[in-house]
């Protein structure tokens, strides 16, 4: 057995030698909680015992300023104060958008002060920007002094078109929160851009389409860490059809290495801030029954998570722990929760030196 231990260690360590140590993390929103039915705490304090490295939260403006200038961060104070009590470092995404469906989180009293149409770039709208700025100030403010506070995220895919009216944030007015974050943290955190990713041939060519700018590109000049989201399976419901696309292992290999090398070339960081581990089947904003399904699965995670440590990045955020949780408290499945668990004590023991 001891034989038997000290040869796993070493596979372990060879790994973490060619791919360099790697931080694992996840992201949690409430929002995804209440729509899987979980309750709000419980779900979250479940997510901290795991033993991630950091987390990932979300400033939800919709929820802190429901009344115009009256604010409300007890449940936001709550989350930060209970990561530092296990010392998980968080990093906070602050603006208009956060984690999680519908993108967008722009209070009702705001809106109806705008008029945006589909497709639109919403930063064009005086009134949204004096109110997201405004209200991006108050959360810096009252957490620049946060020990625990590791890294700021200003916006969740500002650049690309998303939520329900494919809206998306333009550079100049991203340009402009990230240097108001950079002026109200003494501390200098880094700050954390992220994009959505297309590996996928047929999605790249359609995006290209949509988009006429490169949001990589201009995450990495503007922020200091680059965050990658990835889908290798993304199911899309059309005309009552499912349909799904894939990427096969060469194709994310050949495409992913190219974006960390133009990371690496600018001397920024690159994080894979949303790793796919929950599955999204077609016309679903999660799946909630039982039975088998298509774009995800526990060994499909592992997988992922080993593929991408490979490729040299410095953080995976798995995504997906409130469907974990899910998925235990529904049907008492802890396959997803167990696999966690193993891909966190695996990466634990590559780290561990030899003495």
């Amino acid at each position: 057995m001891k034989a038997l231990a000290l040869a796993v260690l070493f596979v372990f360590q060879c790994s973490a030698l060619y791919a360099g140590p790697v931080q694992i993390g996840t992201t949690y929103s409430p929002r995804q909680s209440e729509y899987l039915g979980m309750d709000r705490e419980k779900t979250y304090l479940s997510i901290l015992e795991a033993g991630f490295d950091l987390i990932r939260l979300g400033a939800y403006w919709d929820e802190i300023e429901k009344e115009e200038n009256v604010y409300d961060f007890s449940a936001l104070d709550w989350q930060i104060h209970e990561a530092a009590k296990k010392k998980v470092p968080v990093a906070l995404t602050v603006g208009m958008k956060a984690p999680r469906w519908p993108e967008y989180f722009i209070p009702d009293w705001v809106l109806k002060r705008t008029s945006l149409s589909f497709g639109t770039d919403v930063s064009r709208d005086e009134y949204l920007r004096k109110r997201t700025l405004q209200f991006i100030r108050k959360v810096v403010d009252r957490y620049k002094d946060d020990s625990i506070i590791h890294w700021w995220q200003v916006e969740n895919e500002p650049l690309n078109r998303t939520g329900r009216q494919y809206w998306f944030i333009g550079r100049a007015f991203l340009e402009q929160e990230v240097e108001l974050v950079r002026s109200l943290d003494g501390r200098k955190r880094p700050i954390l851009l992220t994009t959505a990713t297309y590996p996928n041939r047929i999605l790249r060519f359609l995006n290209r389409l949509l988009s006429r700018h490169d949001p990589v590109r201009e995450c990495l000049a503007i922020g200091d860490i680059l965050g990658l989201n990835v889908y290798p399976v993304v199911g899309k419901e059309f005309w009552n059809a499912d349909l799904y696309f894939r990427t096969s292992r060469k194709e994310r290999e050949r495409y992913f290495s190219k974006v960390l090398a133009l990371a690496q070339s600018k001397g920024k960081k690159a994080w894979i801030a949303e790793l796919q581990a929950e599955p999204w089947e077609p016309g679903q904003l999660v799946h909630k029954g039982e039975g088998a399904v298509l774009t995800s699965a526990p060994e499909m995670m592992a997988e992922l998570f080993r593929e991408f440590r490979e490729l040299g990045v410095d953080a995976i955020l798995l995504w997906g722990a409130e469907y974990w949780h899910f998925r235990k408290i529904r049907y008492g499945d802890t396959e997803w929760q167990g696999t966690v668990s193993d891909i966190l004590k695996e990466d634990r023991l590559a780290k561990v030196p030899f003495t």
